[in-house]
């Protein structure tokens, strides 16, 4: 059975702006996702906030470029009131973690693949960064 696994927004830039050293393993894990190794998803805050990012720093046209290949490869979910309430509810250090930890249960999906892993404590999941996530598959 194929692993269905939540990628959040740091492993995208990783790959997206190759920042060295994350890059290596985030772009393994893209690579994965893009073979039907694993069953990427992702939500549509994390593509909110990617083109919010990319824009800022590069322009529009690259970042809907990103953006659509993004979604060629990764499930895009939406959020509801329902995962506001539960992020708030569990107080997460991080509001928009929470977000997406939900997003990600609700979904009965069992790897939150992250570099922030420290913001994810209060999870039940698995939480583990790109390289854990890899070496947990050997």
């Amino acid at each position: 059975m194929i692993s269905k696994v939540f990628i959040n927004t740091d492993v995208f830039l990783d790959t997206i702006l190759d920042r060295k050293p994350h890059s290596v393993h985030s772009n393994r894990i893209i690579g994965l996702a893009e073979k039907n190794k694993i069953h990427g998803f992702t939500s549509s805050l994390v593509i909110a906030n990617l083109y919010y990012i990319l824009k800022k720093i590069s322009t529009h046209s690259k970042a809907v470029q990103a953006i659509n290949k993004i979604r060629s490869i990764i499930e895009v979910l939406p959020f509801t009131n329902k995962e506001i309430s539960e992020s708030i509810s569990a107080e997460f250090k991080d509001f928009e973690d929470g977000v997406q930890y939900f997003i990600a249960m609700n979904n009965k999906i069992t790897h939150i693949i992250t570099r922030n892993v420290k913001d994810f404590k209060k999870a039940s999941a698995s939480i583990q960064t790109p390289k854990e996530y890899l070496q947990s598959l050997k």
